[in-house]
């Protein structure tokens, strides 16, 4: 009974406590909420996109694969794109419009943040692995500089010196196993050509073995030159590869990222508890005013 008691009087202390401060906690949260929401509004906007990105500089490197990935991996795009963050940490828009050369210094200032991270895949035994594909994360202050900024990505990959001599080499690599192929290729041809037209073995046993040797020559023949043309085909799509390439563009978005739902309840329940703090240090205050009289 006294239990019941003291929880009923309990819960009614509470409910008068904020009855008498009501008003006080109402307008504290009121005006943090209405303060964030105005602040958000009034503040520069940004503008968030990403786009998926590959690049061939680890074929120019002849990177191992390795065991535990099915293909090569992009550390060294991704750590170029990073490089860039650290001249926007730092305000360095000079350096910032040196590497990405179709800014101008007003607009690699409006570069927030970017970022590049790398896209795993999982397998069945939940061990992840690298991709050939990696994301640009870009937040800009003005949205029609995303445009510049992803043939500013390009322009720096492909005129960055050490790229640029690794895919020249590379380029030169490829095509001399392509000649190198080929030159194969018509050897293999030529020989089938001179077997084919040898005169035939006039004894009945030993042509009957020759007819067969040649005939199967002839199969081993064609599967190798069907081996290399398919070679050659994997050469002329390596060649195909660039230093940066977008398999998905960045999204010229025009939504402004201003976050007033997650700030303005954050900062509306920090508002809520201060108030109730206060109010509970103005009714100490009060209680001991009144026992001092």
């Amino acid at each position: 009974m006294n239990k019941e008691i003291s929880l009923e009087k309990i819960l009614s202390d509470v409910v008068m406590f904020f009855d008498r401060n009501k008003i006080l906690i109402i307008s504290m949260t009121l005006i943090a909420v209405i303060g964030v929401f105005l602040f958000q509004k009034l503040k520069p906007a940004f503008y968030e996109t990403t786009a998926i990105a590959t690049s061939g500089i680890s074929e120019y490197e002849g990177i191992e694969i390795q065991k535990d990935d099915d293909i090569r991996n992009q550390r060294m795009a991704i750590h170029l794109i990073n490089d860039l963050q650290f001249d926007v940490e730092k305000e360095d828009y000079q350096s910032l419009k040196d590497k990405l050369r179709l800014l101008s210094i007003d607009q690699a200032s409006q570069i927030k943040f970017i970022e590049a991270e790398p896209l795993l895949r999982q397998d069945k035994d939940e061990k992840f692995h690298n991709t050939s594909d990696f994301q640009i994360n870009l937040l800009v202050r003005d949205a029609d500089i995303i445009p510049i900024i992803q043939k500013g990505l390009i322009d720096y990959f492909e005129f960055n010196p050490y790229i640029d001599t690794l895919c020249k080499r590379f380029l030169e690599s490829c095509d001399n196993m392509i000649a190198s192929t080929e030159s194969r290729i018509d050897y293999l041809n030529d020989r089938d050509s001179l077997i084919i037209a040898k005169p035939t073995i006039s004894s009945l046993d030993i042509s009957q073995l020759r007819i067969s040797n040649i005939n199967g020559e002839d199969n081993i023949h064609k599967d190798d030159i069907i081996s290399l043309k398919n070679y050659i085909e994997e050469i002329e799509t390596l060649k195909l590869l660039k230093p940066l390439n977008y398999p998905k563009e960045f999204t010229k978005t025009k939504v402004a990222e201003r976050e007033v739902l997650v700030w303005g309840s954050a900062i509306g329940f920090l508002a809520f508890i201060l108030s109730i703090i206060i109010a509970i240090i103005r009714e100490v205050k009060q209680k001991a005013l009144k026992e001092t009289k």
